[in-house]
């Protein structure tokens, strides 16, 4: 089954939640869901920062939205990897599964997954285009988000 944006749109909004790195290292990850070009694309923003917020692991913009052949596509910029585009891959409902290459020539991998109401698993890994498929030591980062509301400074 083909998914559409619009499988996608009732994740809009800033989701956020503490995981884990592969290295065991706790990483605080926002990720936000934006409706654009009047709900024909999807705007991400990830970042993906140490429990202090003092250190960016990994920042991502991205947009996905049909290519001309209909397949869902990441058109993206990440602050490890430069410039990619992540393919849509077939999944079950509720999964969003990404995987492509970037300009870096690595592979990667992005799920996100909505395992229950109000609460989506993330994971994400990559791997040096030279390595295979089956490596185990690839960078790894998974996470539990759940919808958050952006702060916002009090008002007179």
């Amino acid at each position: 089954m083909s998914r559409r944006v619009a499988d996608y749109l009732s994740w809009v909004g800033v989701w956020a939640g503490v995981g884990d790195t592969q290295a065991g290292q706790q990483t605080a990850i926002r990720t936000d869901f934006v409706a654009g070009l009047d709900g024909t694309s999807l705007q991400m923003h990830f970042e993906a920062w140490d429990t202090e917020f003092k250190t960016l692991y990994h920042g991502v913009r991205a947009v996905l939205a049909p290519a001309p052949s209909g397949v869902l596509r990441a058109l993206g910029y990440s602050t490890i990897h430069g410039p990619l585009i992540l393919e849509l891959t077939p999944d079950d409902e509720g999964v969003m599964a990404l995987a492509g290459d970037s300009r870096a020539n690595n592979h990667l991998s992005v799920t996100f997954v909505q395992d229950a109401p109000g609460e989506l698993l993330f994971t994400a890994f990559w791997r040096s285009a030279d390595k295979s498929a089956q490596a185990e030591d690839g960078p790894r980062m998974t996470c539990r988000l759940k919808p958050a509301t952006p702060w916002s400074p009090p008002r007179a």
